[in-house]
C-alpha cells in the first residue's frame, strides 16, 4: 500500500469544510426551515468527518498539512476587514463578525498544527524542543489561571480577573497541552516496547480523572460539575488528537443553537380591532410567555424586539377561550418604567408637569419603550390604539403582572446558580421591598386612572420550586437556596404585590401563587416525572442578527420561566379564580382604605413638595442598594459582582482548582495513551514510500513513517526508523 504526498487533497478537504460551514451558518442565520437546516447540518457533519479523518491520517504520518503563511496573512487581513465592516455583509448585521472569529479560530489551529510538527521552537535566543516548550507553556498557563482566579475573588475590578483567567484557560492552556502531548507522543514512538507504558498511562489517566472529578464535585458541592469536567476531558482528548475536531464541535453547537424554532410566520400578534370583550395583557415575561418554543412573528428578534409573546402564554389562551380578542402588550424583561406613559396622567396639581416628575421620584431613567420596534410604552400603546378610530375595541378586563424584574428576581437566580450560598446576601432583596412597593404604586396609580371603570386583575408569580433539599437533583441549588427562592417569592415578592394592589382595589389572582404546585409542576416536585412546568435551564437562541443569534449570552433567556405545561397550569388557575367571581366582575374590589389613603396622601405630598423635600423623602426611605440603578452600588451590579467573586474564591478554596487541574491531567494521559497506541499501530501496519522531498511550514507535507514489524522498530513522529528492537541510532 502506498501513500502519495497529496497536499492538494488536504486543501480540497479544508475548502470543502469551509464551504459547508459557511452554508450551515448562513442557513441558520437566514431562518431556514428546520428540515432544511438539518439537511445542511447532515452535509456539514459528513464533510467535517472527512476533514477530521484526513487530519487524523496525516497526523499518524507526522505530515499534516498546514496553511501557508502567505494564505494565513491574507485571511488575517480579511478577518480584520470583516471586523471593521460588520454591517456590510449580505448575510445581515453581525455575520461578518462571526465569520471573522471563525477565520481567526482556523488560523490559530493551523499555527498550532505547524508548531506541533516542528521539532523545536525558538524563543528569543533559546531553542527548545516542542515538547519541552509545551511543558513550560502549560506551567505558565496553570499559573495564569490560578492568578486569574485569585484576582477574580479579590477586590480588584471583575474585568481584570476575568481577562487573566480567560487568557490562561482559553489561550495558553490549550496550546500548552497540545504541544506537551506532541512531545510525549514522539517519545513514546521512539521506544522499542511501549505497550505496558501505554496501558499504564491510559488506566492511570482514567483513574486520576475519575478520582479528581469525584473530589472536585465533593469540594464544590455541585453535581453539575461532573458534566462540565466530562466535556472538558473530551476537549482535552481532542487537543491531543492533532485534529481540528474542537472547531467542528464548537461550530456545530453554535449553528444548532442559532437555529431557533420557527416563529408563527402567518400570525402576527393578535389585533383586537373591532372587537368587544377584549382582554388587555400588560406586564413582563410571566405574562408574555417567555420559556415557550414558539413566539409570535417579530417578537423574538435579537436586539430589535425580544418581548417573546407566545401563542401558548396563559393570557393568550384565556383570550381565545373566554374573550373575543386580546391586546397583547406584555413584554419579556419589562419593568415598571416600560409600562408607564411617557406623559403621566394629571395628578390634579396646577403645575402638572412638575407634579408628574415628583410622583415618579427615584425612577431614573424614566419611562421609555423597551425595544426599538416597540414605539410606545405598554400603556401608551394602549392609549394610541384607543385613539385610533379604526381600532374601535372595548376592553373588558386587564391582567397585570409586573414587579419581578424591578425586584431583581433574575439576579437572585444568577446568584443562587453561582458557587457559594446566595442566602449570604438575601438582605439585598428583602430590605428593598419599600422601593419595590414605591415602583408598584406608581405603575398601579397610572393603570388605575387609565382603566378607571375596567376590572384590573393583578397576577402574582407562581411558586417555582418544591423544597426538597439534597433529594432534588433537577436543580443546581442547595437546600438553603431552594428554601430562599421559595420564601422570597411566597413571603416577600407576592405579599408586596398583593398589599399594593389592595391599595387600589385591584383584584388579586390568589390562585396563581399555587398554580404550579397544584399541578405538581414545580421544580423538584417528585410527582412530575422530571417534566416540570418551569425551565431550570432553558437553552434556546433568538431570531435576528448573527451577533445575537450566535451569541452564547443569548441562549439562556428561557431559564427559570414557565414552559407550555406551566402556562397551561396558570390558565387553569385563572379559570378557577374566574369561576369564583360573580357573573358581573366589579371594576374594583373593596379597597383597603387606610393603606389607600396613606398611599395617595404620600403621592399628594410629593405632588406639593419642593424638590429638596422630595429628595429628603427619598433619602429617608433609601434601601441598602438601589433596585433600579445600573451603577456599581446598584443591587444588580452588587449581585453580579458577588457571583463572579464567588467563582474566583471557589476555584481557589479547598483545592478545587487543584482537582480540576488533576482531572485535566488525567484526560490528557488518556488521550496520549490512545493516540500513542494508534500512531505505533499505524507505523507497523502501513508501509509507505516518500514521493518527493520532505517539507515543512510552507503548506507541503513533512516526512513519512516507515514500515516496522511487531512492536518495533519504533518510529518517531518525523518518520525516522531505528535500527531494530533494542538498537540505537
Amino acid at each position: 500500500m502506498t501513500v502519495v504526498d497529496d497536499a492538494r487533497g488536504s486543501v480540497r478537504r479544508t475548502v470543502a469544510f469551509a464551504v459547508a460551514m459557511t452554508v450551515l451558518l448562513g442557513s441558520a442565520r437566514a431562518g431556514a426551515s428546520e428540515v432544511t437546516v438539518w439537511v445542511v447540518f447532515g452535509v456539514f457533519i459528513s464533510v467535517s468527518t472527512i476533514w477530521i479523518r484526513g487530519q487524523y491520517v496525516d497526523s499518524m504520518d507526522g505530515r499534516q498539512w498546514v496553511m501557508p503563511w502567505r494564505v494565513g496573512a491574507v485571511l488575517a487581513v480579511v478577518a480584520a476587514v470583516l471586523f471593521a465592516l460588520p454591517g456590510a455583509s449580505w448575510f445581515g448585521a453581525g455575520f461578518c463578525s462571526v465569520g471573522a472569529l471563525v477565520l481567526l479560530y482556523l488560523l490559530a489551529g493551523s499555527v498550532l498544527t505547524h508548531l506541533r510538527q516542528s521539532p523545536s521552537v525558538t524563543v528569543g535566543r533559546w531553542r527548545v524542543t516542542t515538547g519541552r516548550f509545551g511543558v513550560w507553556l502549560t506551567g505558565v498557563a496553570v499559573l495564569t489561571v490560578l492568578a486569574g482566579a485569585l484576582l477574580l475573588g479579590s477586590g480588584l475590578p471583575i474585568l481584570v480577573g476575568a481577562a487573566v483567567l480567560g487568557l490562561g484557560a482559553l489561550l495558553l492552556l490549550p496550546a500548552g497541552l497540545a504541544l506537551t502531548a506532541e512531545g510525549a507522543l514522539r517519545r513514546l514512538c521512539r521506544r522499542d516496547r511501549a505497550t505496558g507504558l501505554l496501558w499504564g498511562l491510559g488506566v492511570g489517566g482514567v483513574a486520576v480523572f475519575a478520582g479528581a472529578t469525584r473530589l472536585a464535585v465533593m469540594v464544590s458541592g455541585s453535581r453539575w460539575l461532573t458534566v462540565v469536567l466530562v466535556v472538558l476531558g473530551l476537549l482535552v482528548i481532542v487537543l491531543v488528537s492533532t485534529t481540528r475536531a474542537d472547531i467542528v464541535a464548537a461550530l456545530a453547537l453554535v449553528a444548532l443553537m442559532g437555529v431557533t424554532p420557527s416563529q408563527e410566520p402567518q400570525r402576527e400578534t393578535p389585533d383586537p380591532a373591532g372587537r368587544r370583550n377584549v382582554l388587555v395583557a400588560i406586564g413582563d415575561s410571566y405574562m408574555s410567555g417567555e420559556g415557550a418554543r414558539v413566539y409570535y412573528h417579530g417578537t423574538d428578534n435579537g436586539g430589535v424586539n425580544e418581548c417573546r409573546r407566545a401563542p401558548t402564554a396563559w393570557a393568550a389562551m384565556a383570550a381565545q377561550a373566554h374573550f373575543y380578542g386580546i391586546q397583547f402588550l406584555a413584554c419579556s424583561g419589562a419593568r415598571t418604567r416600560h409600562i408607564l406613559t411617557a406623559t403621566p396622567p394629571d395628578t390634579g396639581s396646577p403645575d402638572t408637569e412638575a407634579s408628574e416628575e415628583k410622583v415618579r421620584v427615584g425612577m431614573d431613567p424614566g419611562p421609555e419603550p423597551q425595544y426599538p420596534s416597540e414605539r410606545y410604552t405598554q400603556l401608551d400603546a394602549y392609549l394610541a390604539a384607543k385613539a385610533d378610530p379604526a381600532a374601535d375595541f372595548q376592553p373588558s378586563m386587564v391582567v397585570l403582572s409586573i414587579g419581578g424584574n424591578d425586584a431583581g428576581f433574575s439576579s437572585i437566580g444568577e446568584m443562587c446558580v453561582a458557587p457559594g450560598d446566595c442566602t449570604e446576601r438575601r438582605e439585598l432583596w428583602e430590605r428593598t421591598v419599600p422601593q419595590l412597593r414605591a415602583q408598584l404604586r406608581v405603575a398601579y396609580y397610572e393603570v388605575d386612572r387609565i382603566f378607571r371603570n375596567i376590572p384590573v386583575v393583578v397576577v402574582p408569580y407562581p411558586d417555582p420550586i418544591a423544597v426538597r433539599g439534597d433529594e432534588c437533583t433537577d436543580v443546581a441549588l442547595s437546600a438553603r437556596e431552594q428554601a430562599f427562592i421559595h420564601e422570597y417569592v411566597t413571603q416577600t415578592l407576592n405579599p408586596a404585590i398583593r398589599a399594593t394592589a389592595r391599595e387600589y382595589g385591584f383584584h388579586y389572582l390568589q390562585e396563581m401563587e399555587d398554580a404550579l404546585a397544584v399541578a405538581n409542576l414545580q421544580l423538584c416536585d417528585r410527582n412530575n416525572d422530571n417534566r416540570p412546568g418551569i425551565n431550570f435551564i432553558g437553552l434556546r437562541s433568538v431570531d435576528g442578527f448573527a451577533q445575537h443569534r450566535f451569541n452564547p449570552a443569548k441562549w439562556m433567556h428561557g431559564s427559570l420561566h414557565p414552559n407550555e405545561r406551566g402556562h397551561a397550569a396558570m390558565l387553569r388557575a385563572f379559570e378557577r379564580w374566574r369561576e369564583k367571581q360573580d357573573p358581573y366582575i366589579a371594576a374594583r374590589e373593596r379597597i383597603n382604605f387606610a393603606a389607600s389613603v396613606r398611599s395617595r396622601s404620600e403621592l399628594h405630598k410629593l405632588d406639593l413638595a419642593s424638590p429638596s423635600e422630595v429628595e429628603r423623602t427619598a433619602e429617608a426611605g433609601r434601601p441598602p442598594c438601589d433596585l433600579l440603578a445600573a451603577a456599581e452600588d446598584g443591587c444588580r451590579r452588587q449581585a453580579q459582582t458577588w457571583a463572579y467573586r464567588k467563582i474566583g474564591q471557589r476555584l481557589t478554596e479547598d483545592g478545587l482548582c487543584l482537582w480540576i487541574t488533576a482531572a485535566v491531567g488525567g484526560a490528557w494521559c488518556v488521550g496520549v495513551a490512545f493516540f500513542g497506541h494508534r500512531r505505533r499501530v499505524w507505523a507497523r501496519r502501513r508501509p509507505v514510500r516518500r514521493d518527493g522531498p520532505p517539507s515543512g511550514p510552507g503548506g507541503r507535507r513533512g516526512p513519512q513513517p516507515r514500515q516496522g514489524t511487531a512492536d518495533g522498530p519504533a518510529v518517531d513522529a518525523a518518520g525516522v526508523a531505528r535500527a531494530g528492537p533494542g538498537g540505537r541510532r
